[in-house]
């Protein structure tokens, strides 16, 4: 059972040695020092990401949140996994306004603009074909099994405890869609397995000021007397937006 009272923290060079693994992260030297409101997923996660993929090698993987697929490549790309992600058809809105919207630079077939604006096209990219695109155009498609659905409302049923390998949460990012989706990656992620929280970042002028992070870190806090229990290890991988833990 890991400490109750919180989470420990763990520096990224130092990751191998903490999951028994032989082989350190070569991690970005740019990123170690680049301030959190620079911080970039695809850009100074993902490095983490990867690495725990390739040294893992989780054969079932399950991703809430898919976006643009984004994500689901890193596993697919660093290891034979087949993923299981979701993602709401119609996207996410806050107050009614979609929460991803951008001139894309890549815009997937079928594609309809949300509005036209600084002589660009919008785009909401986190719903109809924009889901999922970028393993799609990778070729991944036949190893990944794509849920449409509010994750609260997925019927896990038909999957037996310890069906995955590795879960990434990274869906809906309000306390109570944290607090589900853990739930249903603690209870479906084999005993060993590795979980992931992304936008998790205890640092105050991070999740003080980010909605997504003060959602997650949020959830988490709320929960760990409770969650605490469940796993063997947690840790926060420092410097990044990641929390990590050991089924």
């Amino acid at each position: 059972m890991v400490n109750e009272g919180f989470v420990d923290i763990v520096h990224v060079e130092h990751l191998h040695e903490r999951l028994g693994l032989p082989t350190p992260l070569d991690y970005p030297a740019e990123s170690l020092f680049k301030p959190f409101s620079e911080w970039k997923m695809e850009v100074d996660d993902a490095p983490i990401l990867r690495y725990l993929y390739r040294q893992l090698k989780p054969g079932r993987h399950l991703e809430f949140g898919t976006w643009e697929g984004a994500g689901a490549c890193l596993c697919l790309e660093e290891c034979l996994a087949a993923v299981w992600t979701l993602n709401l058809p119609q996207g996410e809105f806050i107050d009614g306004v979609p929460a991803y919207s951008a001139a894309a630079a890549v815009v997937p077939q079928g594609a309809k603009a949300l509005e036209h604006q600084g002589g660009a096209n919008v785009y909401q990219t986190d719903a109809g074909v924009f889901i999922g695109h970028l393993y799609r155009s990778a070729g991944f498609g036949h190893r990944v099994c794509q849920i449409l659905c509010d994750s609260r409302e997925w019927d896990t049923s038909a999957y037996p405890p310890g069906f995955f390998d590795s879960a990434l949460i990274d869906g809906g990012h309000t306390i109570d869609v944290v607090s589900s989706d853990t739930r249903k990656a603690l209870s479906l992620v084999k005993p060993g397995g590795l979980v992931l929280w992304h936008d998790f970042c205890p640092d105050p002028a991070v999740f003080n000021t980010v909605d997504a992070s003060s959602g997650v870190v949020g959830s988490i806090m709320r929960d760990w007397p409770e969650l605490s229990g469940s796993l063997q290890d947690a840790f926060w991988i420092q410097p990044s937006f990641l929390l990590a833990a050991i089924r």
